[in-house]
């Protein structure tokens, strides 16, 4: 199999889990240090351009003088998505070619963009978190996240979800590898992170002078994953155990989906052969 054709079958494996579940596939892990540098560009695309409840497959392919990308989401793309995105696109060509100098005024639009855009996925996550410091108010690890918050933001920052958010990567940075800390709890923390994490990394990469080239020219393709008779698709671990390195994280997430019907029945949608009707292995 050469190099196109891996990354074909990668990426359409990625379209398939997308399909069956409803997270974002290509979520980058903080701690899947192995992923090279334009999987976790991909992996942080696919949190900024993820709404509400979809769920969004990434696949960067690096040209001489650009990039491809290719998007595809368990959603039809809407007007809003198109320009969205261009803008998004547009931001990132004029940070890299000003680059190494900063464009302040770009990167903070792309900022409002972003949250603007990811703001109803965003207070979601955000609700949970909240809920879980109202039933453990007495809670050790609430406290001291509740502690944290309280001088890093002041009362009138405590509304902004572009600020709450730098702050829960911060703290989650710092108290990662606590295994005393509830999982649950841990997990809410990083996941409102996510967003500035993201965000952050991508303007980063777009400040970097070593990928210039990459924003030179950048096309954009837009798909919805089908199921395809007889197309290679890597198993439901291999895809998911490319965001985590943690077997423990990677049980208990299968788990979750495996105790959801629905899921289930999307799993065997994708994962039976249309001919042979038999289960394809997961």
């Amino acid at each position: 199999m050469d190099q196109f054709e891996e990354r074909e079958k990668e990426l359409y494996s990625k379209e398939c889990v997308a399909e069956s579940i409803n997270f974002v596939v290509g979520e980058v892990s903080e701690d899947a240090t192995s992923l090279m540098p334009h999987e976790r560009f991909s992996c942080n695309l696919a949190t900024i351009l993820a709404r509400d409840k979809e769920v969004v497959a990434v696949r960067l392919k690096v040209l001489p003088n650009g990039c491809e990308i290719y998007l595809f989401k368990n959603f039809a793309w809407l007007e809003y998505d198109y320009k969205y995105i261009n803008k998004i696109k547009n931001y990132l060509k004029i940070i890299s070619k000003n680059a190494p100098m900063k464009t302040c005024d770009v990167e903070r639009n792309f900022y409002k963009e972003v949250m603007s855009y990811c703001s109803v996925k965003l207070e979601s996550r955000l609700k949970k978190l909240k809920n879980d410091i109202q039933k453990h108010v007495n809670n050790r690890d609430v406290n001291s996240f509740k502690e944290f918050i309280s001088t890093k933001l002041n009362e009138k920052d405590r509304n902004n979800s572009y600020k709450i958010s730098k702050v829960c990567l911060r703290y989650y940075r710092l108290i990662k590898n606590d295994s005393n800390i509830h999982p649950k709890f841990l997990r809410h923390i990083k996941k409102v992170g996510s967003y500035f994490g993201s965000m952050k990394e991508i303007i980063e990469c777009a400040r970097n002078i070593h990928y210039k080239p990459l924003f030179t020219y950048v096309r954009v393709y837009y798909g919805r994953p089908e199921i395809i008779n007889n197309h290679p698709i890597y198993s439901w671990e291999n895809i998911i155990k490319r965001y985590t390195e943690d077997d423990h994280k990677y049980n208990i997430f299968t788990d979750r989906c495996l105790a959801k019907p629905e899921v289930m029945e999307r799993m065997k949608k994708v994962y039976t052969d249309k001919a042979t009707r038999q289960q394809q292995q997961q």
